[in-house]
């Protein structure tokens, strides 16, 4: 190639194209649990990012997805073999990486029920409030004080208010 700025402008939308579809992948499988996730994304990415040398000479790299296809329709199965076996190392030393992570943070709780766990202990001395009347005032947003929440449930509880003409 002659003029590399185009090469590296191809590669930049590529690059961008590929990340918006592992970010589409995540966002298409997170609600199947953290293990499927985690494996559907890395198979993606790998898919996707693996770079292949098409000219060893110039170090020119191609897409090793694309390499894979026009590989195949060229040569066959042999053409793409050597290929075939650096991605599927890349994707093996991935899942084994990401399963380390998992088995290392699967006893982590989410921020947001560390914030909940936290409130539960500041509101046990609050007498009669049940947990419950504890969470949806904590999912309100109001963020009252523990004298404000107490006035609150006083006034509302006793007679209504009626007000005077």
């Amino acid at each position: 190639m002659e003029n590399m700025t185009e090469y590296q402008y191809a590669w930049a939308l590529y690059l961008a194209g590929a990340l918006g579809c592992s970010l589409a992948a995540w966002l298409l499988f997170r609600k199947l649990g953290r293990a499927v996730t985690h494996f559907m994304v890395i198979t993606v990415m790998v898919l996707l990012f693996t770079p292949y040398a098409i000219d060893q000479e110039k170090m020119t790299m191609a897409p090793g997805i694309y390499t894979l296809v026009f590989g195949y329709l060229d040569g066959g199965f042999v053409v793409i073999k050597p290929l075939l076996k650096v991605m599927l190392g890349i994707w093996a030393i991935a899942q084994v990486l990401s399963l380390i992570y998992q088995m290392l943070t699967r006893h982590r709780r989410p921020k947001q029920e560390e914030y909940y766990a936290y409130q539960q202990n500041s509101y046990e001395d609050d007498g009669d409030y049940s947990y419950n009347q504890q969470r949806n005032e904590r999912s309100s947003g109001r963020g009252l004080s523990r004298e404000e929440r107490v006035a609150r449930d006083e006034l509302l509880q006793g007679e209504p208010i009626r007000a005077i003409r």
